[in-house]
């Protein structure tokens, strides 16, 4: 670990439910010893039910995506300017909070939207304890980290034709 990293290395992947949500409870953990928090949401363009109340709290927000729906191979190039403002953003907030946490960002990374390197130099030399989510979290990010956690998807009401929630999905 380089001398200058004080704070922790955080993976939640794998295809189950619950990513941000437990990205999310790390966030409460934080504010509640009087830590700055932020997050950064890539692909997400509306506010979820949780990022209000974590406004309230003093948690910044800052949302990357577009609204239209899109071919995961056929990234448009609205959301590769997105990502690009999101991660610029994210460079930004390194050293100006305790706790990060970067939505969905896995999926940048095993998409190859942002740069292995730069990635890897942010980590370096960020102060922030970072959280990084969502699936495909890819095997250069796992060796960076200090803790990962996997959500294993075992049974989803939506393979049996249920409707996103309000309240449980967003």
């Amino acid at each position: 670990m380089p001398k200058n990293k004080k704070k922790r290395v955080l993976v939640i992947t794998g295809k189950g439910k619950g990513k941000t949500t437990s990205a999310i409870g790390l966030i409460i953990r934080s504010i509640g010893n009087r830590q700055k928090a932020a997050i950064v949401k890539f692909f997400k363009k509306r506010p979820s039910g949780e990022d209000r109340i974590l406004q309230k709290l003093g948690v910044k927000l800052y949302l990357f995506g577009i609204k239209e729906f899109f071919d995961p191979k056929k990234i448009p190039v609205s959301l590769k300017k997105e990502i690009n403002k999101g991660w610029e953003r994210t460079k930004k907030l390194g050293s100006k909070v305790d706790i990060l946490v970067l939505d969905e960002i896995n999926l940048v990374l095993a998409g190859k939207l942002i740069s292995k390197q730069e990635v890897k130099n942010f980590i370096t030399f960020s102060t922030a304890n970072l959280v990084f989510t969502g699936r495909y979290a890819p095997d250069w990010l796992k060796k960076s980290a200090d803790t990962i956690s996997e959500i294993k998807d075992i049974k989803h009401i939506f393979r049996c034709g249920g409707k996103a929630e309000k309240g449980i999905e967003f």
